[in-house]
């Protein structure tokens, strides 16, 4: 049985998801500011602004997010939102739950929002891929 979305998120959450998001389609990526994770976390709070958001030790490149996520007790982004969120088969994924691209060199966090995922990518900024890329997804949910 799908969970109803409706009784998990606030009213106004696919607007504020929009919001959040367009306000980040100009803006570069940026370790530690605007990266992958920190654009996840910034979506989820703004569709659910009564969730904590969850704060990372401070970094400013790749090596330094590493060390974040392991000072926290994470090998990477995936072990991080699962810590947080019940992992789903990417295909039950709806608009607003949160996903895993991985390849040869890097894992990224992305925003599932219809038949694409938007995330925080180096060097491009904000970009939209299909979610048929997404390798491990997370229903998120108060």
């Amino acid at each position: 049985m799908a969970t109803d979305l409706r009784l998990t998120r606030p009213e106004g959450w696919p607007e504020r998801l929009l919001e959040r998001i367009e306000r980040e389609a100009d803006a570069p990526f940026v370790w530690g500011e605007s990266d992958c994770l920190t654009f996840a976390l910034d979506v989820v709070h703004a569709m659910l602004p009564e969730l904590k958001r969850d704060e990372l030790p401070s970094y400013k490149d790749e090596l330094g997010a590493a060390r974040a996520l392991a000072k926290l007790g994470f090998r990477d982004v995936g072990e991080a939102l699962a810590s947080r969120w019940q992992e789903i088969p990417p295909a039950w994924a709806h608009r607003g739950d949160l996903g895993i691209i991985q390849n040869e060199t890097a894992t990224t966090a992305v925003v599932f929002v219809g038949a694409y995922v938007v995330g925080k990518d180096k060097p491009g900024g904000l970009q939209q891929v299909p979610r048929s890329l997404v390798r491990r997804a997370f229903r998120v949910s108060l």
